[in-house]
């Protein structure tokens, strides 16, 4: 599948290699509403792939589907090589899902959810006992072990579901929305624990609307908009696709005049002077940065201070969004 993103041709497959999730022309509809329409996108194995959208683009619908929780109206849908329509249990085994909202119980103790989940997975008594207690640990929850989970905090039920997600060692986990609603501290310690999860050689497929986060700890991205997607690949390639302009503050030892710099640097297409300090706005960083050392060496001034800035995924999205609704309504 390719589509564009303002005038550029975006591929939106991947490579088909080592892949953990592949995912080839997904509808459904609800009613006459399509909450996803001829969505194609690929998981390779050992990535944090970050799955990004508006409310109501159809994340969390992927995720039900992919999940087994909801059915598909069309397409082909393998995950770690296993058709989830042909081989539902076997896909059940080796996939973990960490819901928006928790689905642990919330009379039982941290320790006898983690066990009971354990036993509904097929693991021993001795199995699920340790796999409990290296869990606990590992989240940092085993003063907690015997605490109702209605008595925990919310960035310690987050850290629970999460730990109940992987209960049977999974080699996919779905994390929708796990840091909402949480705390700095939670949040960045939950973060923490997806990378150790991920680096322990998880997969992790993760839906979320903190574009840094998904920045800090995606290795792709897809953005889906109205159910359809819309643009894929590194952060970086994503803010690249849709930057226009750098921008460049610079402070000068000396006055300047805009007329001469400009002049002297054509790959500024702006310049602005408030206190002393310059805005400049470039459609090439280091084209404008070589113009403007060579324009103070002409002119015997310094450079006092200089610094550039770039658009943020935040700013690239919203971009991706503002070109969306410019688009043509779709059949």
């Amino acid at each position: 599948m390719r589509t564009t993103v303002s005038g550029e041709v975006v591929s939106l497959t991947g490579n088909g290699a080592d892949s953990a999730i592949e995912v080839r022309g997904l509808c459904k509809s609800y009613g006459e509403t399509r909450a996803l329409e001829n969505v194609d996108f690929t998981v390779r194995s050992g990535e944090v792939f970050g799955y990004l959208g508006p409310n109501g683009a159809g994340k969390t619908t992927t995720i039900n589907i992919l999940s087994g929780l909801l059915d598909r109206d069309a397409g082909d849908l393998t995950i770690c090589g296993l058709d989830i329509v042909q081989d539902p249990v076997a896909v059940k085994r080796r996939i973990g899902v960490v819901p928006e909202e928790s689905n642990l119980y919330p009379e039982l103790s941290c320790r006898r959810n983690l066990e009971y989940l354990g036993e509904l997975y097929g693991l021993s008594r001795a199995a699920r006992r340790n796999r409990t207690d290296e869990l606990l640990e590992a989240f940092n929850l085993s003063d907690k072990k015997e605490a109702p989970f209605r008595t925990l905090s919310r960035g310690m039920k987050r850290r629970l579901t999460v730990a109940a997600a992987l209960i049977h060692s999974p080699e996919v986990v779905f994390l929708d929305e796990p840091t909402a609603g949480l705390d700095v501290p939670s949040a960045r310690a939950l973060r923490g624990l997806v990378q150790t999860i991920n680096r322990n050689g998880t997969t992790v497929f993760l839906t979320t609307h903190n574009l840094a986060e998904a920045e800090a700890l995606c290795d792709r991205i897809l953005i889906l908009v109205k159910g359809h997607a819309v643009t894929e690949g590194t952060a970086a390639e994503i803010r690249r696709r849709v930057e226009k302009a750098t921008s460049v503050s610079v402070v000068f030892s000396d006055h300047a005049e805009v007329e001469m710099l400009l002049e002297a640097c054509p790959a500024v297409h702006s310049a602005s002077s408030t206190e002393g300090t310059w805005c400049l706005e470039a459609s090439d960083s280091h084209a404008a940065l070589t113009q403007i050392i060579s324009f103070v060496e002409q002119q015997g001034l310094r450079v006092l201070e200089i610094g550039t800035s770039t658009t943020s995924l935040e700013d690239a999205f919203m971009t991706i969004l503002k070109e969306d609704v410019k688009r043509e309504p779709r059949p």
